[in-house]
């Protein structure tokens, strides 16, 4: 049996809130129910925490995230360098 793990991610982004607000409806869906998820605005920035039963359950929900970011922070990148 695993330990309990924890992961704290500050994000610098210009599109911190943006971000918040497009994946708090996806923290509760995390792939596992072994691993929980908060996202907050720290200082402008996005800061992640990621709890898990164990280091397995936390690569998995860690991994979810920063998909998620990195998805949706290119996808603002590239519509800001159309307009």
């Amino acid at each position: 049996m695993g330990h309990a793990s924890s992961l704290k991610v500050i994000i610098e982004t210009p599109y911190a809130e943006t971000i918040l607000k497009a994946i708090e409806p996806e923290l509760s869906s995390l792939p596992s129910r072994r691993v929980k998820a908060s996202a907050r605005l720290q200082d402008g920035d996005l800061a992640l925490e990621i709890v898990a039963e164990d280091l397995v359950a936390l690569r998995a929900g860690m991994n979810a995230l920063l998909r998620w970011v990195v998805a949706i922070d290119e996808c603002l990148r590239l519509v800001d360098s159309r307009q």
